[in-house]
């Protein structure tokens, strides 16, 4: 009866441990990239890529202030924070693509990289074909985390754009 006893005892013992609550999930190694494409007219061109450590990548193509690449460090509380809105908003279950059926439009595409696996949702036409306003908020955020307007636009507007 004690070895009964004893195997109870290991039963309850394991089933409260698996009950306990499980530690936070890690992100593991993250890697979040925005990227604007040119248009017809004068849509600043550049990608930024931020990762896990705070490190910050900017590539400037056209209508830009910044030509070329430069870096940049942000705290790593920031890339946390951009992190938990990518998983706010649903991110890596969101569509792959909204297309507007018309051309000469900047595209915006978002990727996540963390994990091992890799998610990239592209924005032609915004909100208008579907794109969920959220994802609008998260392009917004990733260029206000990566401080890129220092890099992008010169006296509060894009480069080469008429004066309004």
């Amino acid at each position: 009866m004690t070895i009964m006893r004893a195997l109870g005892a290991l039963f309850a013992a394991i089933v409260l441990a698996s009950c306990a609550s499980a530690p936070s999930p890690q992100h593991g190694p993250a890697q979040i990239t925005l990227q604007r494409t040119a248009c017809f007219g004068f849509c600043p061109d550049y990608t930024v890529t931020i990762d896990e450590a705070g490190e910050v990548r900017y590539e400037g193509r056209r209508f830009v202030s910044a030509v070329g690449v430069r870096d940049a460090v942000i705290p790593r509380e920031d890339v946390q924070r951009l992190l938990a809105r990518f998983d706010e908003i649903g991110f890596e279950r969101l569509r792959d693509e909204s297309r507007a059926q018309i051309t000469d439009l900047p595209s915006t595409i978002v990727t996540l990289t963390r994990n091992g696996r890799t998610k990239r949702v592209v924005d032609y036409g915004g909100t208008s074909v579907g794109m969920p306003e959220s994802v609008r908020g998260l392009q917004a955020e990733i260029d206000r985390v990566a401080g890129t307007a220092r890099w992008v636009l010169r006296d509060g507007h894009p480069v080469g754009a008429p004066a309004p």
